[in-house]
């Protein structure tokens, strides 16, 4: 794989810039269209695990801008390389202020982070519009597993997407989405890279004394949970989708609660049920006394789940101790899809399997807050009334609100499949030099 700070010579001199002599009497008119980011001067300060950052600014480059990445840990080293960095090494307190410096410094105009809400990036967004820079925040897909996500304001809750549904309702749908081939694996590719990631960032700390773990949860548990997890996965995979199918064609009806990773910054930060455990105790406190007696609550983990408690065991703990035992699942496998058109509603905090959910017409009930929080597509009623007459989402708002999403906030691609992060950074920067 090239490198993405190396220029390969093109067989037509304008697809690539290079500064040379002959760069200095090109037309300003074919500079400005080859180059149309030749006046941007890019912050990266954070960006997914793995690979992927070096395919962004190798098509940030190839637009013209000017290419800065910040070095935390290790992992940002191993993931990144020793070029066009820069190196805070001061304590958590100094960091806006470092920030402050090098922006004005370097005459920054953009900064990237991925993720909004974890400190040092919370943090570096407040520093960025302090300054007056463009603010760029990656996140994983809403539309997945086909998409990433680009924001300016924030993500999820901190989304700039109306939550009024009449703003929707001028929106044109007679488009088609763009479509494209499926992005195939990503779970084994992420979880690799996560973990090559942290295990970086462990073993690099003598060399970045003032790094901080941001986490909630520590290093060396969610990289052996991780690990555990994957192999565990390969052994069981069978066993666990067969459960689900076992799940779906009983004959008493089902509520569907989707669990996200613990740890999640947007599970912390946009909902008031910080872990899992929390989550599925409000839940079954509520459908213990609430649900109809011949309805079902089944629990599906996240597959990204580190592994670091056993949520099964804490799940049928605690269905004992609500007395509904016979009435609880706890689901590792199967299809999110299969299950939620099965299902006779989804409960979330924040997920966007939610999300996916509305698309396939299933009422959604939301335990936190979301980009999707939208009055016509979410169950505006208390859970104890969501049990008994569950709503289903609006499908025109869906398909409206869907688009304009699509349109404002989704790229096609993964971070993580290596056969899809270069079209991905290309379509990203493409996005980028839109907006």
């Amino acid at each position: 794989m090239r490198h993405w700070n190396q220029v390969k010579p093109a067989s037509n001199p304008a697809a690539v810039t290079v500064p040379d002599t002959a760069a200095d009497n090109a037309c300003p008119e074919a500079e400005t269209r080859n180059q149309p980011l030749a006046d941007r001067r890019f912050l990266l300060v954070s960006l997914p695990a793995g690979p992927f950052g070096r395919y962004f600014a190798k098509h940030l480059l190839m637009a013209g801008a000017d290419v800065s990445r910040v070095i935390l840990n290790g992992g940002d080293l191993l993931n990144w390389g020793v070029r066009r960095t820069l190196w805070p090494r001061v304590p958590h307190p100094l960091w806006p202020a470092w920030l402050n410096w090098r922006i004005t410094e370097r005459s920054i105009t953009d900064l990237v982070v991925f993720g909004d809400v974890i400190s040092m990036n919370a943090e570096a967004l407040a520093a960025a519009r302090r300054n007056g820079v463009r603010t760029w925040v990656l996140e994983n897909g809403y539309n997945r597993p086909d998409w990433i996500t680009l924001e300016t304001t924030g993500a999820n809750a901190n989304s700039c997407m109306p939550r009024d549904p009449r703003a929707y309702d001028h929106v044109d749908v007679s488009t088609p989405l763009p479509r494209g081939p499926p992005v195939g694996a990503i779970t084994p590719y992420h979880s690799l890279n996560i973990s090559a990631y942290f295990l970086a960032a462990i073993f690099g700390m003598p060399f970045f004394p003032t790094y901080r773990y941001p986490y909630k949860l520590g290093v060396w548990p969610q990289v052996f949970g991780h690990i555990r997890r994957y192999f565990t996965a390969l052994a069981r995979r069978g066993e666990w989708d067969r459960k689900a199918l076992e799940v779906m064609a009983e004959d008493r009806p089902f509520f569907l609660v989707c669990l996200q990773r613990d740890g999640d910054s947007q599970l912390y930060e946009h909902s008031n049920l910080k872990t899992n455990r929390a989550v599925m105790a409000s839940v079954m406190a509520n459908f213990a006394t609430q649900a109809p007696a011949d309805c079902r609550l089944v629990f599906k983990n996240h597959p990204l789940d580190h592994g670091v408690e056993d949520l099964r065991a804490i799940c049928l703990r605690l269905a004992c101790d609500f007395q509904i035992a016979d009435r609880v699942e706890f689901l590792d496998g199967g299809q999110f899809a299969d299950l939620a058109r099965a299902s006779r509603g989804v409960v979330s905090v924040n997920s966007t399997a939610a999300y996916a959910a509305l698309g396939f017409g299933v009422p959604v009930k939301l335990l936190g807050r979301a980009v999707f929080d939208i009055d016509g597509l979410i169950d505006p009623a208390p859970l104890n009334a969501f049990w008994r007459e569950p709503r289903a989402p609006d499908h025109d708002l869906f398909t409206r609100f869907r688009r304009e999403l699509s349109r404002r906030t989704q790229v096609r691609g993964s971070y993580h499949n290596p056969k899809h992060m270069d079209g991905t950074a290309s379509r990203l920067v493409g996005l980028i030099r839109l907006t």
